[in-house]
């Protein structure tokens, strides 16, 4: 039947209720004359459209399949797009530099990491000396330890009896030092007691060390020198000193810090907040 005969049909009711059902265009036509429910009551329903996507639900009149074309989102093509994300990575390596940072300046990066070397100050520099007299011979020995190899050292005697009255010799030597222990002894014919001696340790020319007396009367001086910095109190990692750092004057006191511990304090801190605050 031509699309003109089924119209012809509608408008005069002669058409079948079969032909209604099959178009869904003449069934949309037929409920603007007559209404649904006039359709119903001629047992005509409603023609079902199918979709690729839709489902069958029921609206109350005869479990009708209605399609859900326009209700789903627009396909995508099955492919699920990736969110970006936060660059943990970098927020790790920012966090970790920042820490140490703060705790170079808090308690010092040489409390917990031995990168620090003490400089090697001179040894303790001892001097003593002993004297003894046998059958009319002195015989003093003195005994030097704790000397920087390839320094200068000498010694200088004045020995006399009779209560220091009469001079038995004043004299000396001198060497460079190969070895850190020296023991230099020298004797003297004498007749008259009692015996003195008074001798003097230098180095490089200066006067260090002194001792005098007579058999165990010994007087030492000592040249320390403790006012070398060490690691142990300078712990703070001086940044700008970092390719020296084994120098122990790459090193300053912890619990302080300079222009570049408070830029990389910022520096860091200011980088670990824009990548936390960075949206996904």
């Amino acid at each position: 039947m031509s699309d003109s005969e089924r119209l012809k049909g509608l408008l005069d009711g002669s058409i079948d209720p079969s032909e209604i059902e099959g178009d869904p265009g003449l069934y949309s036509m037929a409920e603007r004359i007559y209404g649904r429910d006039a359709l119903e009551e001629m047992g005509v329903k409603k023609p079902v459209k199918p979709k690729a996507y839709g489902i069958s639900v029921s609206n109350g009149n005869g479990g009708v399949e209605i399609p859900e074309g326009e209700d789903l989102a627009e396909d995508d093509g099955g492919v699920e797009l990736e969110r970006p994300r936060r660059p943990l990575f970098s927020i790790v390596i920012c966090l970790l530099c920042l820490s140490i940072v703060a705790s170079n300046v808090a308690i010092g990066i040489g409390s917990y990491v031995p990168l620090c070397q003490d400089e090697v100050g001179p040894k303790e520099l001892t001097y003593s000396s002993s004297a003894t007299v046998n059958d009319g011979n002195l015989l003093i020995s003195w005994t030097v330890t704790g000397m920087n190899l390839t320094s200068n050292y000498s010694i200088s005697w004045v020995i006399s009896e009779n209560g220091s009255n009469d001079v038995v010799d004043e004299g000396g030597s001198s060497w460079t030092a190969g070895e850190t222990v020296r023991i230099q002894t020298e004797n003297w014919m004498v007749s008259t007691p009692p015996y003195t001696y008074l001798s003097i340790l230098s180095l490089e020319g200066v006067a260090v060390a002194y001792s005098n007396g007579t058999v165990g009367d010994v007087i030492v001086m000592a040249v320390n020198d403790d006012s070398l910095p060490n690691c142990d109190d300078n712990t703070r990692l001086l940044w700008s000193e970092l390719p020296e750092y084994s120098d122990i004057e790459s090193w300053g006191e912890s619990g302080t810090g300079g222009v570049i511990d408070g830029a990389l304090l910022m520096l860091f801190s200011l980088a670990t907040l824009r990548l936390m605050l960075r949206k996904k």
